[in-house]
């Protein structure tokens, strides 16, 4: 599909960038590399059926090539497409297990996945979304991953502020843009471009900025990335924030072949903007991106933990154990909460959440129903094989099957007895199975079949 570029678009580039701008349109009307990250929270992690023939020279998980969304190793969270210049980004972020880090604008939840399968359910992964409709889209896909360590939340950055003021150890702002980098891969988006969007885009992401720089601990990294060629949303937003808060400095990301440096003359002058990253599709092999690494000055402080209450009541914990004595082989009681009828292992239980507009706090475990726990999908998301009783392999023609909503139907008596088994396809748990007089009861969520 050709990419209709405005006129005032290629005069910006061309003043900008010279001769070098035909390139830049050229490669604007090529196609786009395809790529997608493993996830090394899942069991057997690299046994899917893609290539990895074309790993990605910066991710250890990542590779180019296209993926399926229909295929069991993209629906049981196996693998994840993602753009490969995107990747790059939480490189940078770097992110340990024993951080709290907050991703500010995280849907659809490329970056926040990645995050989080690096930090191996470990520490605290807050990932925020202020447009409801695509922050649920960021709690499905981190349901999907099988993540128990993130917070989803449907917030403004300014609602942050009072709560987790200098609080996170790093933050990444992947700011909502023009968009200018990803017009190749999406077409759509050059109808919505224009040099007063460019201006909007620049104004809102410094007040996200201003945001991320009050929960941002001392001695805390904040990545700042766009999708955008944009000086005034690149160059001259990181000279501005540094100029504001003296506080700040640029720290140094490694440049790998056809990554180039951020551009002084494009900002305001300030040489340290070289220590920025620009990739360019005529250059570099993925979309338009712009990355760097600012740093905090001070000495961190370790912001102390206010407890709320679990709400769980004894019969609760009753009813889970049965629950878990009769179908799992262990089972840890880290942070259990209730909410209504709901059981979750929290990924936080402090009370500066309190207020904020939650989607997801940690996991999902389950309903509690008259007399009795089931247990929800996001929960065999998260388990592997050795920690269930019970696993039951399906067979092409039972997948296909139990995917559309029907029941597994054995022809002989089974060797387990337990209620409810893990179900997995080419080695893949995807779901639960509820067991009763030889068949295997559907309870794929209705939303989910096909």
């Amino acid at each position: 599909m050709k990419v209709d570029l405005s006129n005032d678009f290629k005069e910006k580039y061309r003043k900008l960038m010279g001769e070098r701008a035909d390139k830049l349109f050229s490669a604007i009307q090529e196609d786009s590399r395809e790529a997608f990250r493993l996830n090394p929270l899942k069991a057997n992690y690299q046994n899917v059926s893609y290539s990895l023939a074309n790993p990605i020279e910066y991710s250890n998980i990542g590779y180019y090539g296209d993926i399926d969304g229909n295929s069991i190793d993209h629906m049981s969270g196996y693998v994840y497409s993602q753009e490969p210049s995107a990747m790059y980004v939480t490189e940078i972020v770097d992110p340990q297990g024993n951080e709290k880090i907050l991703d500010l604008c995280a849907a659809p939840g490329s970056k926040t996945t990645y995050i989080a399968s690096k930090m191996a359910s470990q520490g605290l992964l807050v990932s925020n979304e202020i447009n409801a409709k695509r922050a649920k889209v960021l709690s499905s896909n981190i349901e999907r991953m099988g993540i128990t360590n993130t917070v989803v939340t449907n917030n403004s950055p300014k609602d942050f502020e009072k709560k987790f003021d200098n609080f996170f150890d790093k933050i990444l702002v992947d700011a909502p843009c023009s968009g200018e980098g990803m017009f190749r891969k999406d077409p759509e988006s050059v109808k919505y471009w224009s040099l007063e969007y460019v201006e909007q885009c620049t104004n809102r992401q410094q007040h996200i900025l201003d945001s991320a720089y009050k929960l941002l601990n001392q001695g805390g990294t904040l990545v700042y990335s766009t999708c955008t060629f944009s000086p005034e949303e690149n160059e001259q937003n990181v000279g501005w924030f540094l100029d504001k808060y003296p506080d700040m400095h640029l720290a140094e990301v490694k440049k790998y072949a056809g990554m180039e440096d951020g551009r002084p003359e494009w900002g305001n002058g300030n040489p340290e903007l070289t220590k920025a990253l620009r990739m360019f599709p005529d250059q570099f092999n993925g979309e338009g991106h712009f990355m760097c690494k600012l740093v905090k000055d001070g000495e961190v402080a370790e912001p102390k933990e206010r407890q709320i209450d679990d709400g769980l009541k004894k019969d609760d914990f009753k009813l889970v154990q049965k629950f878990a004595k009769a179908n799992l082989n262990t089972l840890g009681e880290n942070n259990w909460f209730k909410i209504s009828d709901f059981l979750y292992q929290a990924a936080s239980l402090d009370s500066r959440f309190k207020g904020l507009h939650i989607l997801r706090n940690g996991l999902k475990l389950g309903e509690f129903k008259k007399n009795r726990f089931e247990p929800d999908i996001a929960w065999i998301l998260a388990l592997k094989p050795e920690e269930l009783k019970t696993v039951y392999e399906l067979s092409q023609d039972q997948f296909e099957k139990y995917l559309h909503g029907e029941s597994v139907i054995l022809t002989t008596k089974p060797a387990f007895d337990n209620k409810w088994i893990g179900l997995s396809y080419q080695g893949k748990l995807f779901s639960w199975g509820r067991y009763s007089n030889q068949q295997i009861k559907n309870v794929y969520p209705k939303g989910l079949r096909r």
